[in-house]
């Protein structure tokens, strides 16, 4: 069984499925707003939103589906809502959703790069031994 990875509603996806069409299989994507997620178990779904030549396409899509190869999430969506649907009333500018905050480094690694900063003025040093200071 494939790993799909957390999605939750308001984040941006591109799901890859395979289409077959006679004896030829290829894999095509869709990017677009995860609108929402329901069922348990085995019947689980999610519901993808795009806008495409100013027409809205809603697709739905199973969790345990064969035809999914993978889902990569793009950005992750900031709301407060579990299901999405007042976006179907919305189109442009107005659809667009806030991008949740990542989480902030680390004390440890704002350390680690401060040491390589400071091997950056140690090479700005002139023939003298005294620091070179571009003014412009």
């Amino acid at each position: 069984m494939k790993k799909i990875p957390d999605i939750k509603p308001g984040d941006l996806i591109r799901v890859y499925t395979k289409i077959r069409e006679g004896d030829k299989e290829r894999i095509t994507h869709f990017q677009g707003v995860v609108v929402q997620k329901r069922g348990a178990d085995v019947s689980r779904t999610f519901t993808v939103r795009k806008i495409s030549a100013g027409i809205g396409v809603e697709r739905i899509f199973p969790f345990h589906s064969p035809a999914i190869s993978k889902v990569e999430v793009k950005k992750r969506g900031k709301v407060r809502r579990a299901k999405l649907s007042y976006l179907r009333n919305r189109v442009g500018r107005k659809m667009k959703i806030k991008e949740a905050a990542q989480k902030a480094e680390t004390s440890r690694e704002t350390e680690e790069k401060a040491p390589e900063e400071k091997a950056g003025d140690e090479s700005a040093e002139g023939a003298s031994g005294q620091k070179v200071v571009e003014k412009i």
